[in-house]
């Protein structure tokens, strides 16, 4: 069995769905919050892929972990999804919505570490100035780490730009040790 074309098949069939009943917004921010939740929660993996648990107490569950409160077409897919038993690949179908939602709607994500936290206004700023960059909308995680020392590491996709200081430090190191 091909877990991921079968999830990319559930997948597709949800953002078609949200498109029509224009939900897909809401589902893409209810499975966002899944997968944050789900990565950190143990216990709400295990629910979701135990058989001793009925389909009506793993479907709350799941809505649960989406924020409480989810589109119908989200209900809808999770009802299919639990009546075809493929709990097991709600995982993947959620990560899978997220890809296909990013690619259709022209988004990038992406991941920006810092020295120090950064307030809105230079958030924004650097956002806009990214986005201006790579054409495409970006919708990006922060994270503080003081060992860049300052600058910033921007991660999107498969790429990294070290603009850091510590990076700045090592580069200089490694060209002192091939003199």
């Amino acid at each position: 069995m091909n877990t991921g074309l079968i999830s990319t098949r559930y997948a597709t069939a949800l953002l078609k769905y949200s498109v029509e009943l224009n939900q897909q917004k809401e589902v893409y921010s209810a499975l966002r919050f899944f997968l944050k939740v789900y990565g950190n929660v143990l216990e709400l993996r295990k629910a979701l892929h135990t058989n001793s648990m009925t389909k009506s107490d793993k479907k709350k569950i799941f809505i649960a972990a989406c924020g409480g409160n989810v589109p119908s077409s989200l209900s809808e897919m999770i009802e299919l999804v639990m009546k075809n038993e493929r709990h097991g690949l709600i995982n993947s179908i959620a990560l899978r919505y997220i890809d296909l939602y990013r690619e259709q709607f022209n988004i990038q994500h992406g991941k920006l570490v810092t020295a120090i936290p950064l307030d809105d206004k230079t958030k924004e700023r650097f956002i806009k100035r990214i986005e201006s960059i790579i054409n495409k909308e970006l919708e990006i995680e922060t994270e503080v780490d003081p060992d860049i020392i300052g600058g910033f590491l921007l991660y999107l996709d498969d790429q990294r730009l070290d603009a850091s200081i510590s990076g700045q430090l090592n580069r200089i190191r490694s060209e002192f040790k091939h003199l």
